[in-house]
């Protein structure tokens, strides 16, 4: 063999080695896709699919009673509606007059807001109603009638803990409500109620909230401590390893601790020490054959005081970024961070996408945030709408209202979880 044929024998066995690395690993890259495509619950992901469904909206209000103590945007009539939502409020002591400027988030299913002043003991001093993005003005009638009740509005965050694989699209691995409150001659403070309402898996899985955009020394978070998620806090932590109830994310913005492990915060442990996992609220009728069991919801609230009080004003829950973390394999120390869509990519506690964090960014999501606190789940297995070769199954499968109509088309069925499927949802 001469020096020539060598060299060139080996520069093709270099190159045939590189070529073929290559599309091994571009082979891998198209597998992954081909097989969130193949277990996927529908044919496609309409692009323009953000998998939100709120919309920003701001009204003012003018003409405020000088005895008013608090003005609040409502997503109904309370004098004739069920269910009615705080959509937005403040207290008349941080205005400077008589007009408020009320910034909010709205569901896709309103496309009109009430307005009403209430006095210091909750009584109803005016009342108007708008259409969204407008000015409001109180004309000093007093409404009249027995009004019912209204409650802060609340967000379901859902969530599937397989990522970055394919799981069976039931979004009950953990399911958390979450709304906020203005606290009460303390312009500085939202309340955020956080309900731990199922978990749907058998493994551990932690979970935090980033308050995105706020840095860690500008706000200072504690809890009520009549509840807790934390159960038992001299248990080694795997996961979510910081102690301290308020940390600062890889970016230095704030995040609350909520816990380590989702069954011990549901659930204390067993007798011999160990963790009692189930799916906890996800099967309809629960017992020991199936691993499925009834627990209340636990429910925790904390107090953000920002430095500023426009920040407190200003909140809104589309800022939170709520997400769980679960171990990658069954061994080892590889944590993956699951988000709702808009915060995918982000990583908050690890690095765990080492740089390779285009290579998930696709338009599937393992997180959805629905706006409503009433929303029904899917039971254990039940996905949560499918779109097959035209065939529309899964919890919410009603034409002209299914999740896969929204998914395949983010302009239509937005609505979609406003329609459960009977004996489909918990």
């Amino acid at each position: 063999m001469n020096k020539t044929f060598a060299r060139t024998l080996f520069i093709l066995i270099v190159t045939l080695c590189c070529t073929t690395a290559c599309i091994r690993d571009k082979f891998k890259y198209y597998g992954y896709e081909d097989e969130l495509e193949g277990y996927a619950p529908v044919d496609y992901v309409d692009p323009s699919q953000t998998w939100i469904l709120t919309k920003e909206c701001s009204n003012g209000v003018g003409g405020i009673p000088n005895n008013a103590e608090r003005v609040v945007l409502l997503s109904g009539n309370p004098f004739t509606d069920d269910g009615v939502e705080i959509l937005a409020e403040v207290y008349t002591s941080v205005l400077a007059g008589q007009y408020a400027n009320l910034s909010f988030v709205a569901p896709p299913t309103i496309n009109k807001v009430y307005a009403a002043a209430l006095g210091e003991n909750g009584e109803y001093l005016a009342f108007a109603e708008s259409a969204l993005n407008a000015t409001i003005k109180f004309d000093g009638t007093v409404p009249t009638g027995n009004p019912k009740a209204i409650t802060p509005q609340a967000i379901k965050y859902c969530f599937e803990a397989e990522y970055p694989k394919p799981g069976d699209w039931d979004y009950n691995d953990v399911v958390m409500t979450i709304s906020k409150e203005i606290v009460r001659d303390l312009p500085n403070v939202v309340a955020l109620n956080v309900s731990l309402d199922a978990v749907g898996y058998l493994e551990q899985i932690a979970a935090a909230i980033r308050l995105v955009g706020y840095p860690n020394n500008k706000v200072t978070i504690t809890q009520n401590e009549s509840s807790t998620f934390v159960r038992e806090p001299a248990r080694e932590r795997k996961i979510l390893t910081q102690k301290e109830l308020q940390f600062a994310s890889l970016n230095g913005h704030a995040v609350i601790n909520l816990f380590d492990d989702a069954h011990l915060a549901m659930y204390h442990s067993d007798k011999d020490g160990n963790v009692y996992r189930r799916y906890f609220n996800t099967i309809e009728n629960p017992s020991s054959d199936n691993k499925g069991a009834v627990q209340p919801a636990v429910k925790v609230t904390f107090y953000l005081d920002f430095d500023d009080e426009n920040m407190a004003r200003n909140f809104q829950l589309t800022e939170l970024d709520p997400f769980i973390l679960v171990q990658y394999g069954t061994s080892g120390s590889n944590f993956w961070e699951i988000h709702t869509y808009p915060y995918k990519l982000h990583e908050v506690v690890y690095h765990y996408y080492n740089d390779a964090a285009q290579s998930y960014n696709n338009l599937y999501t393992w997180a959805i945030p629905i706006p409503d606190g009433d929303f029904r789940y899917p039971l254990e297995g039940e996905p949560m709408g499918m779109m097959k070769n035209s065939i529309v199954s899964g919890s919410y499968q009603t034409i002209g209202h299914s999740f896969g109509e929204w998914v395949m088309d983010a302009t239509s069925a937005r609505d979609w979880y406003e329609y459960p499927a009977d004996g489909a949802v918990y």
